[in-house]
């Protein structure tokens, strides 16, 4: 299971374990195909959204330590239902989303609440409350003009029209954050799961220790855990990932030199949470502000690479500070020296580095991750103990699929908002709002 599970995950055996795992290899796989074919948009993230969240009720259960139940399955054939009427029906489907019939406003019932619970599974509540308020916002905006909030109001919309732009079209569950989820960054998400499955992962770690873990300096250990946290984020865009990555291997390190808990602490989260920064997978984030504003994803790595750098060299600097009060010593660690690694190890940094030459080559970020993924597989087969046979492949792929789930279900929620949004005329008003709240003083609207 992958580690950055933001909620408890179930631990399946038996059919459904074996049932979870082929869905969750199938939809890295699905991803994975969708870059060399071609997959109409809609189709695409409807059954994509639809997988995902089969898998999301089988494994996060509805409170901690649930194990699956009826409820779950029941959770699954709505899901099934819902997800299933638009793609049984396409051809129709879409050119009634002025009108709907009564069968698609009960699926589209059906699939925002679905979206809702399967986000209050993975992330907790505060994003489906959110959510519902912008939807009762939608529905009742004529009602705020009636108690003094006419700023806000709107003709509101019924029930129909906000099933139709909400579930039939692009503009709502299947809008821009769901199609960033389902392309950029679950690409991402395979990608790293492979190079951590090809021994890069550990790769990253030991050459860590050997440039930086070999100084005289107590604060080599601090040093060793900030770059070791960096390469590691540069695989998987995930802080809570890289953080649990690290700490089971570095806090032995950090203790040995003398660090407190506390100290220790700080000093792996702060360098694993470095993570959604640095290029080239960054966080989430980093593809829907490309996505967004219409440029291209290495524009992003470009911006992105002097935050890094100044992030990471404010880690540092406060370590030295730290190391020097609590006067830490240098530990001394097993591995080779930096020449030594990087000779016989040193092509794992190959796949990295490739991502933005295919960029700069004129290929999409889609295409770009997926030949940096077949080249790090390829790359495994290096050295026989990195060799990612189907075993390994298979648990790359499993973990590829699983790391994405709580982000599809965070940004098909993040549709619902946005769709409101859009179809209430906020997001053109907003800026008016903010002029006319601030008094007209810039220093107001700014602030």
């Amino acid at each position: 299971m992958n580690e950055e599970s933001e909620a408890q995950v179930r631990k399946l055996t038996g059919i459904p374990g074996a049932a979870a795992w082929t869905l969750a290899v199938g939809l890295s796989v699905y991803a994975l195909v969708w870059v060399v074919t071609i997959v109409q948009p809609q189709i695409y993230r409807v059954s994509f959204l639809l997988i995902a969240l089969v898998l999301t009720f089988l494994l996060y259960p509805s409170r901690r330590g649930q194990k699956l139940n009826f409820v779950d399955w029941l959770w699954i054939a709505l899901t099934l239902i819902a997800f299933a009427w638009p793609l049984v029906d396409f051809g129709k489907f879409i050119h009634r989303a002025a009108e709907p019939g009564r069968m698609d406003l009960i699926g589209g019932a059906i699939a925002v609440i679905i979206v809702l619970e399967a986000t209050r599974r993975t992330v907790g509540w505060i994003l489906p409350i959110s959510a519902i308020v912008f939807i009762l916002y939608g529905y009742y905006g004529a009602f705020l003009d009636r108690i003094g909030l006419s700023i806000f109001a709107h003709k509101g919309y019924p029930l129909d029209r906000l099933v139709g732009s909400l579930y039939m079209t692009l503009e709502g569950i299947f809008g821009v954050p769901l199609d960033v989820a389902a392309t950029y960054i679950v690409l991402f998400g395979v990608y790293g799961a492979v190079l951590q499955f090809s021994g890069a992962g550990t790769f990253f770690l030991d050459w860590a220790m050997a440039a930086m873990g070999r100084s005289g300096s107590g604060a080599g250990p601090g040093r060793t855990v900030t770059v070791a946290g960096f390469l590691l984020g540069t695989v998987s865009g995930s802080g809570v990932a890289t953080t649990v990555t690290l700490g089971s291997v570095a806090w032995p390190l950090l203790k040995g030199a003398g660090y407190t808990p506390e100290v220790g602490g700080a000093i792996l989260s702060a360098s694993g949470i470095g993570a959604i920064l640095s290029p080239p997978t960054l966080g989430a984030a980093a593809f829907l502000i490309a996505e967004f504003l219409k440029i291209s994803y290495l524009q992003v790595l470009i911006m992105a690479t002097i935050p890094t750098l100044l992030y990471y060299l404010s880690v540092l600097l406060m370590i030295e500070a730290d190391s020097r009060r609590l006067k830490t010593k240098s530990v001394r660690t097993g591995t080779l020296s930096l020449a030594q690694l990087t000779l016989r190890y040193g092509y794992h940094f190959t796949s990295l580095f490739s991502i933005a030459v295919f960029m700069i080559l004129g290929m999409t970020a889609f295409r770009a991750v997926f030949w940096a993924t077949v080249l790090a597989f390829a790359l495994s087969f290096v050295r026989k103990e990195t060799a990612m046979q189907p075993r390994k492949l298979g648990q790359a792929l499993q973990d590829g699929g699983l790391s994405i789930l709580p982000v599809i279900a965070t940004t098909a929620t993040a549709g619902i908002i946005v769709g409101v949004v859009t179809l209430t005329g906020l997001g053109l008003k907003i800026a008016g709002i903010l002029v006319t709240l601030a008094g007209s003083s810039l220093f107001l609207t700014v602030l």
